[in-house]
């Protein structure tokens, strides 16, 4: 079994500490490798070692010198599957360097300037439209049949013929409505957004309604309802520092995608 020589030049502390800098020095040897000032000193930024400490560096030399010699020692037992651990060791370095990679290139590829220009330039995407209605609702099952549907329908139509004859729609809501928690706030539903509700309630409340005029009763996946519109849609600016996240997620994701793209073409693969 091959003895391993771990060889480290007397140097004092001052030499240690200018070697580790942009010079290359030999400041050990362990079993005939050469270890430089570059490599402590990647070792010691990593460690997050104080370079201005004396001690530390001391300590922190050692300690690398040392797992440099065990590990030397324990190749050359020749009992360790060489080629499985040197995939893993190209997993994780690939994994490192990609990491690694990208954090620096995406801080540079996505900053406010970036963000900021991808909001100018996609103002529809960031705006929107919302409308303030109440409503009674009576719900029909899913699986009701069509008689069913027909005496909760002329239920709806009572409470509609009772609205256009001029009584409130609060005092219909408490009566009519099956909503109970809108119907306790006169069936107020507040703002409601384009998009964020039923379809076919959407389309009344945004497309066929004016303001303060009242529905006939339609059905959804819920029931039947009757909508009052007290305001008619608006379109509203979602504030820049509220959407700057999703922004930025975008932007990192299209960055990173295309640098990946970029990256993968610049390299010639041949089998």
């Amino acid at each position: 079994m091959k003895v391993v020589k771990f060889l480290v030049a007397m140097t004092t502390v001052s030499v240690l500490i200018s070697g580790c800098s942009d010079k290359e020095n030999t400041i050990a040897t362990v079993d005939g490798d050469v270890v430089t000032s570059t490599q402590l000193h990647a070792y010691l930024q990593y460690k997050r070692i104080d370079l201005k400490n004396e001690k530390q560096v001391l300590s922190a030399k050692t300690h690398y010198l040392r797992h440099l010699a065990l590990v030397k020692a324990i190749e050359n037992q020749e009992t360790l599957d060489q080629a499985a651990i040197n995939a893993e060791l190209f997993e994780l370095k690939k994994d490192l360097m990609l990491n690694r990679y990208l954090q620096n290139y995406l801080t540079s590829a996505v900053n406010d300037v970036a963000i900021r220009n991808y909001y100018a330039e996609n103002q529809d995407k960031y705006q929107e439209t919302k409308a303030k209605v109440s409503h009674i609702l009576l719900r029909v099952a899913p699986n009701a049949n069509e008689q069913d549907r027909q005496v909760i329908y002329s239920k709806a139509m009572e409470a509609y013929s009772k609205l256009r004859s001029g009584e409130p729609f609060a005092d219909i809501a408490n009566t009519y409505s099956e909503d109970k928690i809108s119907a306790k706030k006169a069936g107020s539903l507040g703002w409601v957004l384009k998009g964020a509700i039923s379809p076919v309630f959407s389309n009344q409340v945004f497309e066929e309604l004016e303001k303060d005029q009242i529905s006939e009763p339609f059905l959804t996946e819920f029931g039947y309802h009757i909508v009052l519109l007290e305001q008619a849609p608006s379109v509203v600016k979602q504030p820049f520092e509220k959407v700057r996240g999703d922004i930025k997620r975008i932007l990192r994701k299209m960055a990173k995608d295309a640098e990946l793209d970029r990256l993968k073409s610049s390299i010639e693969i041949t089998q």
